[in-house]
Protein backbone atom coordinates (compact mmCIF):
# COMPACT_ATOMS: atom_id res chain seq x y z
CA UNK A 1 0.00 0.00 0.00
CA UNK A 2 1.27 3.22 -1.11
CA UNK A 3 1.57 6.25 1.64
CA UNK A 4 -1.01 8.96 1.67
CA UNK A 5 0.21 11.80 -1.15
CA UNK A 6 0.53 15.47 0.52
CA UNK A 7 0.65 18.25 -1.38
CA UNK A 8 3.02 21.16 -0.83
CA UNK A 9 1.37 24.37 0.44
CA UNK A 10 3.39 27.40 -0.94
CA UNK A 11 2.16 29.26 2.08
CA UNK A 12 3.19 29.93 6.08
CA UNK A 13 -0.06 27.83 7.79
CA UNK A 14 -2.37 30.59 8.76
CA UNK A 15 -1.12 33.26 5.60
CA UNK A 16 -2.90 33.27 2.22
CA UNK A 17 -1.45 34.85 -0.82
CA UNK A 18 -1.95 38.55 0.30
CA UNK A 19 -0.15 37.43 3.71
CA UNK A 20 -3.14 37.82 6.05
CA UNK A 21 -4.82 34.94 7.91
CA UNK A 22 -7.56 33.36 5.57
CA UNK A 23 -10.38 34.34 7.25
CA UNK A 24 -11.53 38.26 7.94
CA UNK A 25 -12.12 40.30 4.81
CA UNK A 26 -10.97 38.58 1.75
CA UNK A 27 -10.52 39.33 -1.90
CA UNK A 28 -13.32 37.56 -2.74
CA UNK A 29 -16.54 38.75 -4.65
CA UNK A 30 -18.44 39.61 -1.25
CA UNK A 31 -15.63 40.80 0.54
CA UNK A 32 -15.78 38.69 3.36
CA UNK A 33 -19.27 39.65 4.43
CA UNK A 34 -21.05 36.74 3.53
CA UNK A 35 -23.74 36.13 1.10
CA UNK A 36 -22.70 38.76 -1.45
CA UNK A 37 -23.00 41.54 0.54
CA UNK A 38 -20.18 44.24 0.22
CA UNK A 39 -18.84 46.56 -2.76
CA UNK A 40 -19.62 49.98 -2.52
CA UNK A 41 -22.24 51.34 -0.86
CA UNK A 42 -22.30 47.19 0.61
CA UNK A 43 -24.61 44.93 2.76
CA UNK A 44 -27.75 43.36 1.73
CA UNK A 45 -30.84 45.41 0.32
CA UNK A 46 -32.72 45.81 3.51
CA UNK A 47 -29.58 47.26 5.34
CA UNK A 48 -30.67 51.17 5.36
CA UNK A 49 -34.56 50.79 4.00
CA UNK A 50 -37.05 52.23 5.57
CA UNK A 51 -39.24 49.62 7.27
CA UNK A 52 -42.74 51.18 6.73
CA UNK A 53 -45.58 51.92 9.69
CA UNK A 54 -48.40 49.75 9.85
CA UNK A 55 -52.08 51.55 10.29
CA UNK A 56 -53.18 50.23 13.16
CA UNK A 57 -56.60 48.48 12.71
CA UNK A 58 -58.87 46.89 15.08
CA UNK A 59 -59.72 43.23 15.01
CA UNK A 60 -62.53 42.32 13.54
CA UNK A 61 -65.99 41.93 15.78
CA UNK A 62 -67.59 38.46 16.17
CA UNK A 63 -69.80 37.27 12.72
CA UNK A 64 -68.20 39.84 10.45
CA UNK A 65 -66.28 39.09 7.51
CA UNK A 66 -63.17 41.13 6.88
CA UNK A 67 -61.96 41.72 3.20
CA UNK A 68 -59.21 43.63 1.87
CA UNK A 69 -59.47 45.46 -1.65
CA UNK A 70 -56.89 46.77 -3.50
CA UNK A 71 -57.94 50.48 -4.72
CA UNK A 72 -56.50 53.26 -6.88
CA UNK A 73 -57.63 55.73 -4.12
CA UNK A 74 -59.27 56.19 -1.01
CA UNK A 75 -63.20 57.05 -1.76
CA UNK A 76 -64.43 53.90 0.26
CA UNK A 77 -67.10 51.88 -1.55
CA UNK A 78 -66.82 53.87 -4.49
CA UNK A 79 -62.72 53.42 -5.10
CA UNK A 80 -62.03 51.61 -8.40
CA UNK A 81 -60.12 48.43 -7.76
CA UNK A 82 -56.66 48.74 -8.47
CA UNK A 83 -54.77 46.15 -11.42
CA UNK A 84 -52.11 45.39 -9.23
CA UNK A 85 -52.46 44.22 -5.46
CA UNK A 86 -49.24 45.00 -3.30
CA UNK A 87 -48.04 47.72 -5.15
CA UNK A 88 -51.81 49.21 -5.01
CA UNK A 89 -51.63 52.94 -3.86
CA UNK A 90 -54.73 52.22 -1.19
CA UNK A 91 -56.37 48.92 0.58
CA UNK A 92 -59.56 49.36 1.70
CA UNK A 93 -60.67 47.29 4.50
CA UNK A 94 -63.92 46.48 4.52
CA UNK A 95 -65.96 44.31 7.44
CA UNK A 96 -69.33 42.72 6.09
CA UNK A 97 -72.07 41.78 8.44
CA UNK A 98 -74.89 39.74 7.21
CA UNK A 99 -74.67 40.50 3.80
CA UNK A 100 -74.21 44.55 4.23
CA UNK A 101 -71.14 46.47 4.43
CA UNK A 102 -70.54 47.13 8.82
CA UNK A 103 -67.23 49.44 8.40
CA UNK A 104 -65.43 50.84 5.66
CA UNK A 105 -61.19 51.92 6.59
CA UNK A 106 -59.29 52.85 3.44
CA UNK A 107 -55.43 52.52 4.47
CA UNK A 108 -52.10 54.07 2.60
CA UNK A 109 -50.69 51.19 1.24
CA UNK A 110 -47.49 51.20 3.43
CA UNK A 111 -45.47 48.58 1.39
CA UNK A 112 -46.48 50.02 -1.93
CA UNK A 113 -42.98 51.37 -2.17
CA UNK A 114 -40.84 48.95 -0.94
CA UNK A 115 -37.74 47.86 -2.91
CA UNK A 116 -38.56 44.10 -2.48
CA UNK A 117 -41.03 42.15 -1.10
CA UNK A 118 -43.97 44.17 -0.74
CA UNK A 119 -46.42 40.57 -1.55
CA UNK A 120 -45.10 38.99 1.49
CA UNK A 121 -45.03 41.79 3.25
CA UNK A 122 -48.64 42.74 2.61
CA UNK A 123 -50.09 39.88 2.72
CA UNK A 124 -48.63 39.10 6.36
CA UNK A 125 -50.10 41.98 7.65
CA UNK A 126 -53.74 41.59 6.01
CA UNK A 127 -53.78 37.85 7.70
CA UNK A 128 -52.41 39.82 11.15
CA UNK A 129 -55.79 42.05 10.82
CA UNK A 130 -58.01 39.47 10.26
CA UNK A 131 -58.60 39.51 6.56
CA UNK A 132 -60.54 36.08 5.56
CA UNK A 133 -60.98 37.52 1.75
CA UNK A 134 -59.03 39.66 -0.72
CA UNK A 135 -60.27 41.15 -3.85
CA UNK A 136 -58.12 42.04 -6.85
CA UNK A 137 -58.14 42.36 -10.51
CA UNK A 138 -54.47 40.43 -10.11
CA UNK A 139 -52.31 38.57 -7.28
CA UNK A 140 -48.58 37.79 -7.74
CA UNK A 141 -47.31 34.54 -6.92
CA UNK A 142 -46.04 35.84 -3.72
CA UNK A 143 -48.80 37.49 -2.64
CA UNK A 144 -50.92 34.37 -3.75
CA UNK A 145 -48.72 32.15 -1.74
CA UNK A 146 -49.10 34.12 1.37
CA UNK A 147 -52.98 34.53 1.55
CA UNK A 148 -53.45 31.36 0.25
CA UNK A 149 -50.93 29.51 3.18
CA UNK A 150 -52.75 31.81 5.82
CA UNK A 151 -56.26 30.62 4.51
CA UNK A 152 -57.94 34.08 2.76
CA UNK A 153 -60.29 33.77 0.20
CA UNK A 154 -58.69 34.72 -3.29
CA UNK A 155 -61.33 37.01 -5.47
CA UNK A 156 -60.39 38.12 -9.35
CA UNK A 157 -62.96 40.68 -10.57
CA UNK A 158 -62.53 42.76 -13.15
CA UNK A 159 -60.31 45.97 -14.11
CA UNK A 160 -62.23 49.03 -13.24
CA UNK A 161 -64.49 47.39 -10.59
CA UNK A 162 -65.87 49.81 -7.64
CA UNK A 163 -65.41 47.93 -5.11
CA UNK A 164 -69.17 47.88 -3.93
CA UNK A 165 -69.76 45.95 -7.19
CA UNK A 166 -66.29 43.81 -6.55
CA UNK A 167 -68.61 42.85 -2.97
CA UNK A 168 -71.32 41.90 -5.35
CA UNK A 169 -69.53 39.92 -7.70
CA UNK A 170 -67.87 38.25 -4.44
CA UNK A 171 -71.34 37.52 -3.07
CA UNK A 172 -70.20 38.75 0.31
CA UNK A 173 -73.20 41.83 -0.34
CA UNK A 174 -76.76 41.88 -0.88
Amino acid sequence: MDPPIYLEYPYALGETMSGGPPWGRGGGRGGGRGWGGGGRGGGPWFVGAPVPSLPQVPPPPPNVVRVAVATSDSSGLNSVVSPRFARAPYITIVDVANGSVAWVNPVKNPFEAMPRGAGVSLGQWLAQIGCRVAVGTNFGPNIAAVLQQAGVKLVTVPPGTRVIDALRIAGLVR
